[in-house]
């Protein structure tokens, strides 16, 4: 839209404006009863002689192009031409210059909008050069186009506690309070812990014992038993097992007695 109102600019001044010509208050000339002096021109004209006797010779319109910027004006001014990134907002006429805007991203430098600055957003900050930079540390904006602040030092009110430190965009944030629980003491007491390592050493003997008194027995047996002794075999000699004492065995006779030459031809038979 913009570019379109630019196009029509020059072709608007070269139409020209219906701008009616003449003074538009006058008094009488105190030193000619027959001339009138002019006060003020009519909207667009130019005062082109102060005294005279005809009203609509003493002021003159603008050329195209041109525009009086005072009822008074003894010249014209040339109109604005709008510049990027300035763009026009209303064109110019025979009484009023041209009204010029920024594009979007760029604000008016000063009240006629004769520059533009570039708009800074939230967590920056304008500078002198027209530009923006990043709000210090320590500062925040959280609007457009302003200058950034100091985060608080504090919360507001004494209940609160600060749950989030302050960004380039933000303030710190506050909250209220949390109750504090008091803790709990864990801790054993003294009697107790005495009582659990008496226990503890008691199973521990217990369980030790059996098996010290085990250890000692066996040793004590095996230190008693003596050791078998180990029979050597001779040369030339049988090892004849003795013979075992019985409590109940049969008379033997002597050699050469009768009854063992008779028992020598014949069987041995047991006599019931």
């Amino acid at each position: 839209m913009w570019l379109v109102l630019t196009l029509l600019l020059p072709l608007s001044l070269s139409l020209g404006y219906k701008v009616e010509p003449g003074c538009d208050d006058w008094t009488l000339d105190p030193s000619s009863s027959s001339q009138v002096c002019c006060n003020k021109c009519k909207p667009g004209n130019r005062l082109v002689s102060q005294c005279g006797s005809n009203t609509k010779a003493l002021c003159e319109p603008c050329e195209n192009g041109t525009y009086a910027a005072t009822l008074t004006a003894l010249f014209c001014k040339r109109c604005t031409e709008c510049i990027s990134p300035l763009r026009m907002k209303k064109p110019c006429n025979a009484y009023t210059d041209t009204v010029c805007e920024c594009v979007q991203g760029f604000l008016c430098g000063d009240k006629s909008c004769s520059f533009c600055i570039q708009e800074c957003g939230k967590g920056e900050e304008p500078t002198e050069n027209r530009g923006c930079r990043p709000c210090p540390a320590g500062t925040f904006n959280s609007q457009i186009h302003h200058h950034c602040v100091n985060w608080s030092s504090s919360c507001p009110s004494p209940d609160q506690q600060i749950t989030a430190p302050g960004t380039a965009f933000s303030d710190i944030v506050c909250a209220d309070r949390k109750p504090t629980m008091p803790t709990p003491d864990v801790k054993p007491k003294p009697g107790i812990m005495l009582v659990m390592a008496i226990i503890c050493a008691c199973l521990i003997i217990s369980s030790a014992m059996p098996l010290c008194v085990a250890m000692f027995f066996k040793k004590e047996k095996t230190e008693k038993k003596p050791p078998k002794p180990v029979e050597t075999p001779v040369a030339g000699r049988r090892l004849v097992p003795e013979p075992e004492q019985c409590s109940f065995c049969f008379p033997q006779e002597e050699r050469g007695s009768h009854s063992s030459l008779l028992l020598d031809d014949k069987p041995f038979e047991l006599v019931v």
